[in-house]
This record gives C-alpha cells, sequence and structure tokens, in this order.
C-alpha cells in the first residue's frame, strides 16, 4: 500500500485530486491510502514521515508549497513530492527541493494518472518486490533482487539466482510484464535480464553476474539503451 497526501487549499481540486486517486487505484487494483490536507501548514506542523508520495499546492493562504516542501525536506529526504499549479515556471523551482515532477491546473485524469503511475513505479523499484513461484507442490517466494536473469528453455521458464535456479511452467513475456517495475530488460528472445547484476557489456555479450548471455540483433538496441538509462538513474 502506498500512502499519498494530497495538499490543496481549493475544496472542490482537492476533492477532485482525491477522487482521481481513488479511481486510479479502482482501475488498477492498487491499495493507494490518501489523506487530503487544506494547507501546507496542516501537514508540516507537525510532520511525521511516513507518506510515499504528496502532491502539493504551490499557492496556499497560510504556508504555501514551496516553502512546505523545504521544511518536508529537511526531515523526509524520500518521500516523492509533485507539485499542483496553474505556473509552469514552478516546476523549475522544484529542483531545489527534488521535486520528481508538477501537474498542470485544470488537471485532466489523464495527466494526474500519468504522473500517480511514475511515483508508484519509482516506490516500487526502491522497495523492490517479490514473485510467487508453484514449485514441488509448494510455493517459493524470490525477492526480485536476487534474480539474476530469466531462461526460457524447453518449455519451462527458469529463475536463475547466485545461488539456486527455480523451474517453473510460466510464460517469459508475462514474467516481463510482471518484473516491468523492477528494471528487467530482454537481451534476446530467450533471456529476461535483470539490470541490477550487469557487469559490462562488449559487443554481443552482457555479462550477468558470473554468465555471459548473448545480445541478440533485433533486442541490441533497446538493450543497450536499457542499460544506460539504469545506470544513468532514469529507470
Amino acid at each position: 500500500m502506498a500512502k499519498i497526501a494530497v495538499v490543496e487549499d481549493n475544496d472542490a481540486v482537492r476533492g477532485e485530486l482525491c477522487g482521481f486517486i481513488a479511481q486510479y487505484a479502482q482501475e488498477s487494483g492498487c491499495q493507494l491510502d490518501v489523506t487530503p490536507f487544506a494547507d501546507g501548514s496542516q501537514l508540516v506542523e507537525p510532520y511525521r514521515p511516513g507518506f510515499d508520495i504528496i502532491f502539493l499546492d504551490i499557492e496556499m493562504p497560510t504556508l504555501g508549497g514551496m516553502p512546505t516542501a523545504e521544511r518536508i525536506r529537511m526531515l523526509d529526504p524520500d518521500v516523492i513530492l509533485i507539485f499542483v499549479t496553474n505556473m509552469a515556471q514552478y516546476a523549475i523551482r522544484g529542483y531545489e527541493v527534488d521535486a520528481m515532477d508538477f501537474v498542470l491546473k485544470p488537471v485532466s485524469y489523464y495527466q494526474f494518472s500519468t504522473k500517480l503511475e511514475r511515483a508508484l513505479q519509482r516506490i516500487r523499484r526502491r522497495r523492490g518486490g517479490q514473485v510467487a513461484l508453484q514449485v514441488g507442490g509448494g510455493v517459493q517466494l524470490l525477492d526480485t533482487d536476487d534474480i539474476l536473469y530469466l531462461e526460457t528453455r524447453e518449455r519451462l521458464l527458469h529463475y536463475h539466482t547466485a545461488d539456486n535456479t527455480w523451474s517453473v511452467r510460466g510464460s517469459l513475456l508475462k514474467a516481463e510484464k510482471e518484473l516491468a517495475p523492477y528494471h528487467f530488460a530482454r537481451c534476446n528472445q530467450c533471456y529476461l535480464v535483470n539490470l541490477r547484476h550487469v557487469r559490462g557489456v562488449q559487443d554481443d555479450i552482457v555479462q550477468v553476474g558470473e554468465e555471459r548471455l548473448e545480445i541478440s540483433r533485433r533486442q541490441h538496441t533497446s538493450f543497450l539503451a536499457a542499460v544506460a538509462a539504469y545506470v544513468g538513474g532514469v529507470l
């Protein structure tokens, strides 16, 4: 579950944003806990870290968005800040408080849900995740961080870790969608690689842990772009 604060002095806009979050939760199946605030002062007096995302109006009568964000950052370096404003120039000032993004008023559901999805993806990457594998009449839980790569071979899907390999019936395409938030990328049609374990790329070979996997011509450009984005901190 992600905890979200909506800080907005306009009652109608605040209600609309909370409604957008509820709509997104229903459509996506995500569990989202929302707490509304009518002013920045209500959030920071006193501020208690615990929120994952804060949607923060810029202009509020008692304590505006920027001074609110500055106080929050002194106590909470990890919470994701997204400004809500009708003036795009405030996006530049957002860098001062490490804001992830901004939403322009009037806010549309599509615009808002896109920003919310991006923030939730960042949270998932921070937390990591688990996959549940049906093996030997039971369930094996694997942390996504421990998976080196997935391999499809002989009608089975093989999850390779540093210590073991778990083989199950499954689709690589389905696994790719499930693992999308955790920085996995295909290097060819048979392998799905955890980018955090990539040790190097040379020509058409990627070193993953102690293994050397082939990069297909078809996947070469997209895979190198994924590696570059991960190393550069975009993912």
